[in-house]
C-alpha cells in the first residue's frame, strides 16, 4: 500500500506545476480568442459561398429546363408550321407564274393592239389616198410596175428585146402624165434606152439550134476505116486481060491494086468495131451538148473548149468528107463567137419614178395636214 501511494504523489506536484505554469501564462491566452473568431467568420464565408454556389446552381438548371421546354416547344411549333409554310411558298410561286403569264398575255394584247391600230392608220391613209387618187397618179403606178419589170426581165432572161420593149411603154405613159416635173424621169428613161439600144444582142437561140442540129448530124458521118482490098475477080479479069504483059509488070499491077496511098495530117487510128464506133457518136454529140449548157450558162471558156474538143474528135475518128469538113467550119465558127452578154444598167428609170411617187405622196399628205389643222381651228 505505501508502495502505490508513493508514486500516486508526484502527479500532484505535476499537476500543481502545470497549473503554476499555467498561471505563468495566462497573458498570453488572449491571442486564441481573435484566431476562432476568424475561423468561424472563414466557415460562415465558405458556407455562403456554397450556399450561393447551390442556389446560382439551382436557378441555372431552372434556367436551363425552362430553355429546354422553350426549345422542345418552339421545334414543336416550327414542325407544324412548316408543312403550312411549305404550302405558302407554293401558293406563292403558282401566284407569280400566273402573275408572269398574265402580264405576257398583256404584253401580247397590246402589241397586236398596236399593230392594228398601225394597220387602222394606214388603211385610212390608203382610202385617203384612194380618195384623192388622179389619173396621172393610176398611170405613175403602172410605169412604175413596167419600169421595174423591165429590170427583172434584163436580169432573168439576158436579153434586151423585151426589156427595150417595156421601157418604151413607159416613155409612152409618162407621154400622157402632162407636167413639167415629168422630164428629170422622161431622161433618165430616155438614157436606159438608148443604153440597151447600144448593146449588140447575143443569138443565143440561134446558137442553140445550129449545135442542136449539128449533134443530129453526127449519125449520117462515116467512121475512119482500112480500105478495102480488090476482089478476086477483078484480078482474074485483070488477068486474062493482061496477057502480054510481063511476069513483073503483071506482078507491080496486082500489087498496086492492094495498095492506096492518102495524105493525112492526123495519125491514122486503129479500126473500130460497131460497139466502139456507137460510143465515139455518143462522146461527140455530149461535147456539144456541154456547149449547149455552157451557151446558157454564158461560160465562155468551157463553150470554146467543148467545140475545139469536138473539131479535134471529128478529125481523129471520121473520114474527111464535103459533110464532115462543112461541120469542122461550122464548130470552128461557132467556137469563135462570143457568148457573155453585155448588159447595162437600167435602175435609173426606176428610182426615177419612184423617188417621183415620193414626192407626190408627201405633197398629198401635207395638204391633208393642213386641212385637218385648219378644220381644227
Amino acid at each position: 500500500m505505501t508502495e502505490k501511494t508513493k508514486p500516486e504523489a508526484k502527479p500532484k506536484t505535476a499537476k500543481v506545476e502545470k497549473n503554476k505554469v499555467v498561471k505563468k501564462e495566462k497573458p498570453t491566452s488572449k491571442p486564441k480568442s481573435g484566431v476562432g473568431f476568424f475561423k468561424v467568420l472563414g466557415r460562415l464565408v465558405f458556407l455562403l459561398f456554397l450556399a450561393g454556389i447551390s442556389v446560382a446552381g439551382w436557378i441555372f438548371w431552372q434556367d436551363w429546363q425552362q430553355k429546354t421546354q422553350n426549345i422542345t416547344a418552339n421545334s414543336l411549333t416550327i414542325g407544324s408550321i412548316s408543312p403550312v409554310v411549305m404550302a405558302n411558298q407554293q401558293q406563292s410561286q403558282i401566284s407569280v407564274k400566273q402573275s408572269l403569264e398574265q402580264q405576257q398575255n398583256i404584253f401580247n394584247l397590246e402589241s397586236q393592239i398596236q399593230n392594228l391600230q398601225l394597220r387602222i392608220n394606214a388603211q385610212g391613209a390608203r382610202l385617203v389616198e384612194l380618195g384623192s387618187t388622179t389619173r396621172s397618179d393610176w398611170l405613175l403606178a403602172e410605169a412604175e410596175y413596167l419600169a421595174r419589170l423591165a429590170k427583172q426581165r434584163l436580169q432573168t432572161e439576158r436579153n434586151t428585146k423585151s426589156p427595150l420593149a417595156l421601157l418604151e411603154s413607159v416613155d409612152a405613159i409618162l407621154q400622157q402624165i402632162d407636167e413639167p416635173n415629168l422630164i428629170e424621169v422622161r431622161g433618165a428613161v430616155a438614157a436606159d434606152i438608148t443604153a440597151l439600144r447600144l448593146v449588140s444582142d447575143i443569138d443565143k437561140q440561134g446558137v442553140y439550134v445550129e449545135l442542136n442540129a449539128l449533134a443530129a448530124s453526127i449519125n449520117k458521118l462515116q467512121v475512119m476505116e482500112v480500105d478495102k482490098p480488090l476482089e478476086l475477080a477483078n484480078q482474074i479479069k485483070q488477068q486474062n486481060t493482061s496477057q502480054e504483059v510481063g511476069v513483073l509488070d503483071k506482078f507491080l499491077a496486082d500489087f498496086s491494086g492492094l495498095i492506096r496511098i492518102r495524105e493525112r495530117q492526123s495519125p491514122i487510128e486503129p479500126i473500130l468495131e460497131r460497139a466502139e464506133e456507137q460510143t465515139v457518136r455518143q462522146n461527140l454529140q455530149m461535147m456539144l451538148e456541154q456547149a449547149q449548157l455552157a451557151l446558157l450558162r454564158e461560160e465562155q471558156v468551157i463553150y470554146q473548149q467543148s467545140l475545139v474538143k469536138a473539131q479535134e474528135y471529128l478529125q481523129r475518128f471520121f473520114k474527111v468528107t464535103a459533110s464532115a469538113e462543112g461541120i469542122g467550119q461550122r464548130l470552128q465558127r461557132l467556137a469563135d463567137t462570143n457568148i457573155i452578154q453585155q448588159l447595162p444598167s437600167i435602175h435609173s428609170s426606176l428610182e426615177a419614178v419612184q423617188n417621183l411617187l415620193v414626192v407626190r405622196q408627201q405633197r398629198l399628205l401635207d395638204s391633208k395636214r393642213s386641212e385637218q389643222a385648219e378644220s381644227q381651228r
